[in-house]
C-alpha cells in the first residue's frame, strides 16, 4: 500500500514541477526565482494545506481507507495544477531534447527521493503525507538541483554543436560574416540588410532573433556552398557573451545598433553594456568594416575610441552616404538616398526616422561589400516589416502597432513617436519594461511620463503598471484615462469595450509568463 502511496505521490510531484520547468526555460534557463514562480508555490502551498485538512477531517471522523487519504490529498493540488496548465500560457513548455533530459533525470531523482521518504516513513511511524508536504516546499529547489546535475553534460553538447558551427565556418574561406549586435535593433537591421544584400549576394541571415551561441551552431546550418553573405545577430546578458560568439564567427564587417539602458539586471551597469557589446568591434582585424549608429550617442563615443581604418559613422545628413527630403507618414516612408554623387528616390512600408537609422546602417555595409545605388534602392523598395517590431497590421477598424518585442528606453521611446503620428484616438497596452536592475523603477516612471504626452488611453498591465501610473499621474494625466489590470488576458478580454473603431493601439512590450 505505501509504495503504491509514494508512486502516485511521485508522479503528483513531477508534474507539479512542470511549471518551474517551464519558467526556468522563459527565462533561458537561469536559475533565479521570478514573480511568477513564486505566485504559483503560494498557489500550490494552499492546495497542499487543503490536502492536509482534508486527511486530518479523516482521520478525526475515523476513516482509515488510505486509498480516500489519497484521494483527498492528491485532487486539490492536481485540480490547481490542471487549472494552472489550462490557463493560456503565452509560452508554454518547450519540450526539447534539452527538456528530455532534465526531465528524465527529475523524475529517477523524485523516485529515488520518494524511497527514502517510504523508508523514513516506516522508521519514524509518520504519515507518508508530512514527508510529502516538505517535499512540495522544496519543489522549486529540487527542480534547480537537478538542473544543476545535468548542467555538465548540457555544457558538453552545446560546446561540441558549437564547435562544429565554428569547424564549418572556418572552412568557407570566401564566406562574408557579418555580426550585429546592441541593445535594440538587432533584429530589424538584420532584415533589412538581409533584403537589401540579397539583390546583388546569396544571403543567410539567422533565423527569428536567434543570437545566442546555439543560435549561431543552429544558423550555420543554413549555409551551402552558395551562400556569399552570412548575417548573424548577435545578443548578451553579459560582458563576454559577444566576445565567445564573435570569436567563432571571425566576421569581416561589425555593426552597432544601438546602447540603451537594458538587461542592467545581469550586465551591472551601461558601461558595461557598452563594453560588452564593443567586443564585436575588438574582433574584427585591420581590415575590417565597423559600422556605429551616429544616431546614438553612447555609440557614437564607441566610434571615437575605435581606431580600426575602416570605421563608418551614419549620418543623416552629412557624409558620404545620408538622407535628404524625408517625409514620413502613417503610409509608409519616402527619401532621397544620396551615395556619393548618386542620388535616388526610395520608398518603403516602413514608417518612422528609426527605420531609416536601420536603413542606413544596412546601406553602408551594402556600399562597403560593393553593391551599387540601383541595386540598393530596388532592395529598400522591397523591405517588409519585422514580426513585433512596430509591425502596422488592421483589424477590425484598428490599426495596431505590434511593437511587443523586449522593449527598452529607447524603443519605447520610437513606439511613442511612432504613435504620435496619427490623428485617430491613441491607445496604448503596456506591462513596463524589465531588467532594468537597480533603475527598473525610474525606467518605468519615466516610461510613464513619455505615455502621458501621446496617449489618450493607457492601459497597464501587471505589477510595473504601478511605476508606471506614478509616472502619469504625476505629468498630470487624467486618472480616468488610465485603466490597470492584473494580467493581459484580462486587458484582451476587455478590448472589446475599451477599443472603438478607428483607434490606434500600440502594443508596448508583451512579457514573458515568468514576470
Amino acid at each position: 500500500m505505501q509504495i503504491v502511496i509514494c508512486l502516485v505521490l511521485a508522479i503528483l510531484l513531477v508534474i507539479v514541477a512542470i511549471r518551474n520547468i517551464n519558467i526556468i526555460q522563459l527565462q533561458s534557463y537561469s536559475l533565479g526565482f521570478f514573480g511568477a514562480e513564486m505566485n504559483y508555490q503560494i498557489g500550490l502551498y494552499l492546495a497542499v494545506l487543503i490536502g492536509e485538512i482534508l486527511c486530518m477531517v479523516f482521520s478525526l471522523l475515523h476513516i482509515n481507507f488510505w486509498y480516500l487519504m489519497l484521494i483527498a490529498f492528491c485532487v486539490p493540488i492536481l485540480l490547481y495544477v490542471i487549472f494552472d496548465l489550462l490557463k493560456k500560457s503565452k509560452t508554454p513548455l518547450v519540450v526539447t531534447a534539452r527538456i528530455m533530459r532534465y526531465f528524465v533525470l527529475f523524475t529517477i531523482l523524485t523516485l529515488a527521493l520518494f524511497g527514502g521518504i517510504y523508508y523514513l516513513s516506516l522508521c519514524v511511524n509518520i504519515s507518508i503525507f508530512y514527508f510529502v508536504w516538505i517535499n512540495l516546499l522544496l519543489s522549486p529547489l529540487m527542480v534547480r538541483f537537478a538542473f544543476l546535475l545535468i548542467l555538465p553534460l548540457e555544457k558538453h553538447i552545446q560546446n561540441k554543436y558549437f564547435d562544429k558551427a565554428v569547424k564549418k565556418l572556418d572552412e568557407c574561406k570566401s564566406l562574408v560574416k557579418i555580426g550585429i549586435t546592441g541593445s535594440y535593433g538587432k533584429t530589424s537591421v538584420k532584415n533589412i540588410m538581409a533584403t537589401i544584400l540579397s539583390e546583388s549576394y546569396n544571403v543567410v541571415k539567422s533565423p527569428f532573433s536567434y543570437n545566442t551561441p546555439m543560435g549561431l551552431a543552429k544558423s550555420v546550418n543554413d549555409i551551402t556552398d552558395d551562400t556569399q553573405i552570412f548575417i548573424m545577430e548577435i545578443g548578451a546578458r553579459k560582458v563576454g557573451d559577444v566576445a565567445k560568439i564573435a570569436k567563432a564567427l571571425k566576421p569581416q564587417v561589425g555593426v552597432i545598433t544601438g546602447i540603451a539602458a537594458q538587461h542592467l539586471q545581469t550586465f551591472g551597469s551601461i558601461e558595461d553594456v557598452m563594453r560588452g557589446k564593443y567586443e564585436l568591434i575588438e574582433s574584427l582585424d585591420n581590415n575590417g568594416l565597423a559600422v556605429f549608429n551616429g544616431e546614438n550617442a553612447r555609440v557614437k563615443n564607441m566610434y571615437d575610441r575605435c581606431n580600426l581604418p575602416r570605421k563608418v559613422l551614419t549620418n543623416f545628413d552629412s557624409g558620404n552616404i545620408c538622407v535628404e527630403n524625408l517625409i514620413t507618414t502613417t503610409d509608409g516612408t519616402s527619401f532621397d538616398l544620396k551615395i556619393g554623387e548618386s542620388v535616388r528616390n526610395c520608398r518603403t512600408k516602413l514608417i518612422g526616422r528609426h527605420n531609416i537609422e536601420n536603413i542606413l546602417l544596412a546601406v553602408t555595409v551594402a556600399v562597403g561589400l560593393g553593391m551599387d545605388i540601383d541595386s540598393i534602392s530596388y532592395g529598400i523598395e522591397k523591405l517588409d516589416f519585422t514580426p513585433h517590431r512596430l509591425e502596422i497590421i488592421k483589424s477590425n477598424g484598428i490599426t495596431i502597432i505590434d511593437d511587443s518585442y523586449n522593449s527598452n528606453e529607447v524603443g519605447a521611446k520610437v513606439a511613442l513617436d511612432t504613435l504620435s503620428m496619427f490623428d485617430s484616438r491613441k491607445v496604448v497596452l503596456c506591462q513596463g519594461i524589465v531588467e532594468g536592475g537597480e533603475k527598473e523603477e525610474e525606467i518605468n516612471y519615466n516610461l510613464g511620463i513619455k505615455i502621458s504626452s501621446v496617449a489618450d488611453i493607457a492601459i497597464l498591465v501587471g505589477k510595473l503598471g504601478e511605476k508606471i501610473h506614478k509616472g502619469l499621474i504625476d505629468s498630470g494625466y487624467n486618472p480616468t484615462r488610465i485603466i490597470s489590470y492584473k494580467n493581459l488576458r484580462d486587458a484582451q478580454t476587455a478590448f472589446k469595450d475599451t477599443l472603438r473603431a478607428g483607434d490606434v493601439l500600440l502594443l508596448l512590450n508583451d512579457l514573458p509568463d515568468n514576470y
